[in-house]
């Protein structure tokens, strides 16, 4: 990471519900919950408390239909940081002590809007921070719409399908518990590769209950795999949208795949591992990016609000990217 440039990735976040058949809110809606959260300085903690996590700053634009927000992490199990001048022989260590962790803070850039012909997808963006992952992003927020849903009895209701109106006339009602789902965009390298490289291998993978292998109990099964070949003779040559058709169909047996393939133009292979369901890809090494250059001033490691410099030049792709 550098004090100059930063690298924003793209996903594509849903906001799903586990009960079936439940009538799931817009972003719009669950909004004011993550706005609350932000002005009551909610701490979400990971790892028993090693980490916690808090959004820091929050801005609204409710005429271009999207949300900047800055989420930052303190953590305690972060190594001590350290200065030093090796020309003048100097060497400086910051001592972290109590309740102090070292801090990182990355931009999200969130959609209010949903990408057309998607129901309860929108396009986010994620400045990438090391020691902040997209992962731990996607657990904050699903969780303090969790935890609104535990003390608001009134936490998004909807009429209950199918379900006999009450005395009074009125439907019953039933509380949904939405959480964010976040699947990174595949990019057009990603694409371009499988599309002019070769396809070597396909793996689909189904992870299992762990259970001893008789015989052995100290083996356990984790997994099965059903191992493909790819006959290039025969293959489309816009394999890309086959393979994720094939995927998608395999997808309540197997709902992971890898596909492994040698690079165009090169003997060096490439394997990659994808969620069938939609065919995004589960590494951030081949999910869609762009990034913001010659940053000035210099950027420091961490932030406590909204950096102007850093988001507005990323509102500019980020609006291009979405399709509402």
């Amino acid at each position: 990471m550098q004090s100059d440039q930063r690298t924003f990735y793209l996903y594509d976040l849903q906001l799903d519900a586990r009960k079936q058949g439940a009538s799931i809110p817009s972003l719009n809606e669950v909004l004011h919950i993550w706005t609350n959260a932000f002005r009551d300085s909610t701490l979400y903690p990971l790892f028993g408390g090693d980490k916690n996590m808090v959004i820091g700053d929050l801005r609204h634009d409710a005429n271009q239909n999207f949300v900047i927000l800055l989420i930052r992490i303190s953590d305690k199990s972060a190594p001590n940081s350290v200065y030093s001048d090796v020309a003048a022989n100097t060497f400086k260590e910051h001592l972290k002590d109590g309740d102090w962790g070292a801090d990182f803070a990355c931009h999200v850039i969130l959609s209010t809007s949903p990408e057309r012909n998607k129901a309860n997808v929108y396009t986010c963006a994620i400045e990438r921070v090391s020691g902040l992952p997209a992962s731990y992003i996607q657990r904050m927020l699903s969780k303090l719409l969790h935890m609104e849903y535990n003390t608001n009895d009134k936490f998004y209701e909807y009429p209950a399908p199918g379900a006999p109106l009450k005395k009074d006339g009125t439907p019953r009602m039933e509380k949904c518990l939405p959480h964010v789902e976040m699947r990174g965009r595949p990019s057009n390298t990603l694409i371009n590769d499988i599309n002019n490289g070769k396809i070597t291998g396909i793996t689909l993978v189904r992870s299992e209950n762990v259970t001893p292998v008789a015989g052995a109990a100290y083996l356990e099964k984790q997994s099965t795999e059903v191992k493909l070949s790819v006959n290039s003779q025969i293959a489309p040559g816009n394999i890309w949208g086959s393979l994720t058709g094939f995927m998608r169909r395999e997808a309540q047996n197997y709902p992971t795949a890898k596909i492994a393939y040698k690079l165009p133009n090169s003997t060096k292979s490439v394997t990659v591992e994808f969620d069938s369901v939609n065919g995004h890809p589960l590494e951030d090494l081949y999910v869609e990016s762009f990034d913001i250059l010659r940053i000035f001033p210099p950027l420091s490691h961490s932030t406590q609000v909204i950096l102007p410099r850093v988001i507005d030049p990323a509102l500019v792709q980020f609006l291009q990217k979405r399709n509402i």
